[in-house]
C-alpha cells in the first residue's frame, strides 16, 4: 500500500522538473494525480508515462494566474476523481534583475505567478478540501531567497518571502477553523532544474559554470536534484507528517545555515 493510497493530488508546474518528479512520485505512491500546466503536449506525455505504469493520472491546462481558470481546474479535479486531497503549488518563474532593473511588467508576472498563484490554490483548495473533511495538505513553493534575499532577484525574493508568510496564515486559519487541512511550504536551494538552465542563460553562464559557482553556495558541496524537492513534499503531505503545520521546509544542502 502506498504512502498516499486514496488521495487525489494536484500540483502545479508538472509538466517539467521538480513538478514532473513530484507528479510521478506521488502516483507512485498510490494517488491520483492531476498534472497542470500551460503546455499541452508536456502534459499529455508525463500523463502517458504515468499511466504507462498502470498509475492513474489526468491533465488539466491551468494557469495559475487566473482566478477563474483555478475555479475551472479544481471543478475538473472534483468531476474527474470526486474529491481533493493534496495540493501542491509548484509553479513559478524568476528573472534575473536588481530593484533598479525590474519592471513593472516582469514585477507583475513574478507576483502573479509565484504568490498571487499561490494564493488562488490555497483559497479554492481549501474550499473544496474542507467539503469531504478528509485529512488533507497543501504545500507551497517558497526559496532560500525568500529567507536571505539576494539583490539580483528583487520579485523573485519578494514573492517567495511571501509565500512563507501566506502559509502561515493559511495554516493558523485552518486550524483555528476545526479544519482536517495542514499548511506547510518548502523551500529549496539551487536545484538543477529547467529553470537553473534558464537562470544561466539570463547570466550569460554555460550550465557547467552555473553549476560550479553555486555548488559553491550550498556547505554539502553540489545543486539538488528534483527528487530531492519532490521527497520533501511527499513526507508533508503524508501521514508521517501529521504534527507538522505553519512550517517551511528547509531543502537546501546547508545554504541557509551559514
Amino acid at each position: 500500500m502506498g504512502r498516499l493510497a486514496g488521495k487525489v493530488a494536484l500540483i502545479t508546474g508538472a509538466t517539467k522538473g521538480i513538478g514532473e518528479t513530484t507528479a510521478k512520485l506521488f502516483a507512485a505512491e498510490g494517488a491520483k494525480v492531476v498534472v497542470t500546466g500551460r503546455n499541452l503536449e508536456d502534459g499529455k506525455r508525463v500523463v502517458e508515462n504515468i499511466t504507462r505504469n498502470g498509475e492513474i493520472a489526468a491533465f488539466y491546462p491551468l494557469n495559475v494566474r487566473q482566478y477563474d481558470s483555478w475555479e475551472k481546474c479544481i471543478a475538473f479535479v472534483e468531476e474527474t476523481f470526486g474529491k481533493l486531497n493534496i495540493l501542491i503549488n509548484n509553479a513559478g518563474i524568476s528573472y534575473r534583475e536588481t530593484v533598479e532593473e525590474t519592471t513593472p511588467e516582469s514585477w507583475d508576472e513574478t507576483i502573479l505567478t509565484n504568490q498571487t498563484g499561490v494564493f488562488y490554490g490555497m483559497k479554492l483548495g481549501i474550499q473544496a478540501m474542507r467539503k469531504h473533511g478528509e485529512k488533507s495538505a497543501i504545500v507551497s513553493t517558497s526559496s532560500v531567497d525568500g529567507v536571505t534575499g539576494d539583490s539580483v532577484f528583487f520579485s523573485y525574493c519578494a514573492a517567495k518571502a511571501a509565500v512563507q508568510a501566506m502559509t502561515k496564515c493559511a495554516a493558523l486559519y485552518c486550524g483555528e477553523n476545526g479544519l482536517n487541512i495542514r499548511v506547510n511550504a518548502v523551500a529549496p536551494g539551487y536545484i538543477l532544474t529547467p529553470m537553473a538552465y534558464e537562470d544561466a542563460r539570463q547570466n550569460g553562464q554555460t550550465i557547467e559554470e552555473y553549476c560550479a559557482d553555486f555548488a559553491e553556495l550550498h556547505p554539502i558541496g553540489h545543486l539538488g536534484k528534483p527528487e530531492d524537492v519532490a521527497n520533501a513534499y511527499l513526507y508533508l503531505v503524508s501521514e508521517e507528517a501529521d504534527f507538522i503545520t505553519g512550517t517551511t521546509l528547509m531543502v537546501d544542502g546547508g545554504y541557509t545555515a551559514k
